[in-house]
């Protein structure tokens, strides 16, 4: 009988064993599947604040340009504070991330930054003119990715992104927070020193007696509600088509009024031989902003290419509003 209750007890062993290691078995196949899954991104930008305040930071991306595994809205609640987005290894075209400032404790009702987009809201009053400060990039593909499998360009659907980033952090909408942007890694034709610093660009550099069509005109942007607090810029082109919060009269950016200031249906050499190209504001962005967009066709200081590698990342760190 001993023998029997051995044999018996050995058996069920046996088979406690085979269920326990199978188990373990696809628990390991499953963690290692999720972990396959993370080699397919790499932390490619990060996004940091140097105010005191909370900030918030929103993010889009454009249609058919791919994916981003973050939330749409990200609380910087300190100083110091960071998040590292994580970019496809196959690239992601057409982002812009943009900051928030006195928000709610969700990120919503922002004075600042509630410019809307997919997955976020706007205040009570309506979505604010999108003349945020920003950093805008599409991300190539990395050379560890076979080039059938890189993400598809949106902007010519029979082709792949190339292994190049394509970045700038442009003014042509306006500003609301200053900020940097640091580049580490190699990138031969980024910006010199491989900074972009605006952390000078105040809301009293924001002209307040703007020539635009032999008018003078206020490009600071009012908050709705007060009607008298600075929440950001406009540029002349902004302050000619947004309609947001009553801004009035606005035209299509190709209309006679706007044309030269939006270069909207003229030539590059057109415009930026125009009267757009001579105002105030791009002179202050120049200024204060340096190695940035401030219109349209401002091509010679804005767009910058670097390799599309792991080693090649953004840091973009926003300041408090001043």
């Amino acid at each position: 009988m001993n023998i029997l209750n051995n044999f018996i007890s050995r058996q069920k062993s046996i088979v406690l064993c085979s269920t326990t290691c199978l188990l373990l078995l696809l628990t390991s196949v499953t963690w290692a599947a999720k972990k396959s899954t993370n080699v397919d991104t790499t932390k490619r930008l990060r996004i940091q604040s140097d105010c005191t305040s909370p900030l918030w930071v929103f993010h889009t991306v454009g249609t058919g340009g791919g994916t981003l595994d973050a939330p749409a809205k990200v609380e910087l609640k300190n100083k110091g504070d960071y998040y590292d987005y994580k970019i496809p290894d196959k690239g992601l075209a057409s982002t812009r991330f943009w900051p928030g400032a006195e928000c709610d404790t969700k990120g919503n009702n922002c004075k600042i930054g509630s410019s809307g987009g997919p997955g976020l809201s706007c205040p009570d009053i309506g979505c604010a003119p999108p003349v945020d400060s920003k950093f805008e990039g599409t991300f190539g593909c990395l050379s560890s990715i076979n080039k059938s499998d890189c993400q598809t360009n949106p902007s010519a659907p029979n082709t792949v992104l190339s292994r190049e980033d394509n970045w700038d952090t442009s003014m042509v909408d306006g500003f609301t927070l200053p900020y940097k942007v640091t580049v580490a890694g190699s990138c031969p034709t980024g910006p010199i020193k491989s900074t972009i610093d605006c952390t000078d660009l105040k809301w009293s550099e924001c002209p307040t007696n703007e020539s635009i069509n032999n008018s003078t005109v206020d490009l600071q942007l009012k908050d709705l509600g007060t009607g008298t607090e600075v929440v950001g810029c406009y540029s002349p082109c902004s302050k000619l088509t947004m309609n947001n919060w009553n801004n009035n009269p606005t035209y299509s950016p190709d209309s006679t009024e706007a044309a030269y200031y939006c270069c909207g249906g003229i030539t590059p050499a057109e415009c930026q031989a125009g009267v757009g190209a001579k105002t105030k504001y791009v002179d202050n962005i120049h200024k204060y902003c340096p190695q940035t967009y401030a219109y349209a066709y401002d091509d010679g200081t804005g767009l910058f290419t670097c390799p599309a590698a792991e080693s090649t990342v953004y840091t973009v760190t926003f300041s408090c509003p001043q």
